[in-house]
């Protein structure tokens, strides 16, 4: 999935000024530091710190996004429509937008974006402001209701981090640039609890060239951000999405089928995800921008609560058979259609939710990208599986295709395979469906990518086909 958003100014002749400006206690640390240990050793001694700091900010995080989203979720009925969500999103991107415009200064949207934008620039001293702000925003945006995810924020604030403490110590820009990959890889594994997932973000998507230092620098502080967040917990996982029933070698192929269907339905994802983001940037009035993108997303929300945030408590209770908290709450819930409802509803919600996320994301929330593409490739797979046991007379495990719809999606709309994987397994807790896992991610992303070099071909032929048609009309006189 393609982001093209505006990123955040950084003034060169200051990020120069303060480089040449190097603190006394900095220049006789480094002096000090030469003497005891080598570059090596002190590299791994600021990823461990990044580490620990990246998993305490995301507890701090997901503790926040509890907290004021435990204002509004007890009082969602699930047997009737609730109107009142309409409003509560409008409220949080307004919070957010004065935020992020008159108190910080700083835009924060779409944070994984955004970081990318600054590695492409080489800008990688990060403002003070991103080690924090990024987690409030997105706490209000999220707890108010927003319907997008969390990674986006943390990442950057992990970022952030680990360029702040790389500054602190007068480390030099190919330094601060592995740091801040430190950060972010660090963020990431904490709010999936996945290490590895971690890792390969900052392969796959921040495109950084990992060498010996550098990739044991960005693991180690995965695993140190894993565990905190995991102690902070309580020693428990937060999300053990581990499917209740057996998947068979035979049913194999059909799971290729749902990668299919998961690279189809991530085209239409991506298309209008990047649509929504060019509407709202030609909204220039922030306050109406706000406004307009929290009644879209409160309209969706009124339609379907199971919308409302990330969505992991829905992809718990589909996985594990509870196929209900998909349509609790919404319209459908007030006419008795049976399994017909449920299928009615996972069609509205895969419509919708693109739209949902885009306008969270573009409107001035300040959240992610990526959790939305797993809520979505849940309710992907329970359609696929509970439309083919319905019409088809097939009997395929619902749980076990809902968790690995999430791969496909996730895969075929975010172009991160490898991560993907890894992020998938560790949320199912077993290694048992890493090869199923692996069969729907790639074959989602292959089907992604072979449509979209298909519909660049088709364009290239129709350009061709144009010029030849004015070759030929101008040669004859027709013009």
């Amino acid at each position: 999935m393609k982001d093209t958003i505006p990123h955040n100014d950084h003034n060169p002749a200051d990020e120069a000024a303060s480089a040449s400006r190097p603190a006394q206690w900095t220049i006789r640390f480094k002096t000090w530091r030469k003497r005891v240990m080598s570059d090596f050793v002190f590299m791994i001694v600021l990823a461990v710190i990044v580490g620990f700091l990246a998993g305490v900010a995301t507890h701090i995080f997901r503790w926040l996004i509890g907290f004021v989203s435990g204002f509004f979720l007890p009082h969602i009925r699930q047997d009737s429509p609730n109107w009142w969500l309409i409003l509560t999103p409008v409220c949080g991107f307004v919070i957010t937008g004065f935020f992020t415009r008159n108190i910080i200064r700083t835009n924060l949207m779409h944070g994984a974006a955004q970081l990318m934008g600054d590695l492409r620039k080489k800008a990688y001293r990060l403002r003070r402001n991103i080690t924090f702000s990024p987690v409030i925003g997105g706490s209000i945006t999220l707890g108010f209701g927003g319907s997008a995810g969390a990674e986006g924020p943390i990442a950057y604030t992990g970022a952030a981090i680990g360029s702040n403490v790389g500054q602190l110590f007068g480390l030099k820009p190919e330094m601060l640039k592995v740091l801040i990959g430190c950060g972010a890889a660090a963020g990431i594994s904490g709010i999936f609890m996945s290490p590895i997932g971690g890792m390969l973000f900052t392969v796959e998507l921040l495109r950084m060239s990992l060498g010996t230092i550098s990739f044991i620098a960005v693991l180690l502080s995965c695993l140190v951000s894993y565990g905190v967040v995991f102690m902070l917990h309580g020693c428990t996982l937060h999300n053990p999405y581990t499917p209740i029933e057996t998947l068979s070698p035979s049913l194999y192929c059909p799971v290729i089928l749902l990668g299919v269907f998961c690279g189809f339905y991530s085209l239409y994802y991506s298309s209008v995800i990047n649509c929504m983001d060019s509407i709202y940037k030609r909204i220039k009035n922030p306050l109406l921008r706000n406004t307009i993108g929290g009644l879209a997303v409160g309209t969706a929300l009124m339609l379907f609560p199971s919308l409302y945030g990330a969505g992991y408590e829905v992809i718990g209770n589909v996985i594990h058979g509870n196929y209900d908290a998909i349509y609790n709450g919404s319209l459908l819930k007030l006419f008795d259609l049976g399994k017909l409802g449920l299928i009615a509803a996972a069609i509205g919600i895969l419509l919708i939710k693109c739209f949902a996320t885009g306008s969270t994301n573009s409107s001035g929330g300040v959240a992610g990208d990526f959790a939305p593409t797993l809520f979505s490739g849940c309710i992907a797979g329970f359609l696929f599986a509970t439309m083919s046991n319905q019409y088809l007379g097939t009997e395929f495990p619902v749980g076990i295709f809902a968790f690995l719809g999430m791969a496909g999606l996730m895969s075929g709309a975010i172009e991160a395979p490898l991560m993907t994987v890894f992020i998938v397994r560790d949320l199912g807790l077993s290694y048992e469906y890493i090869l199923p896992i692996c069969l729907c991610s790639f074959t989602s992303y292959l089907t992604v990518k072979g449509m979209s070099r298909l519909a660049g071909f088709d364009q290239r032929m129709i350009l061709h086909l144009k010029w030849f048609i004015h070759k030929y009309e101008f040669h004859n006189g027709t013009k």
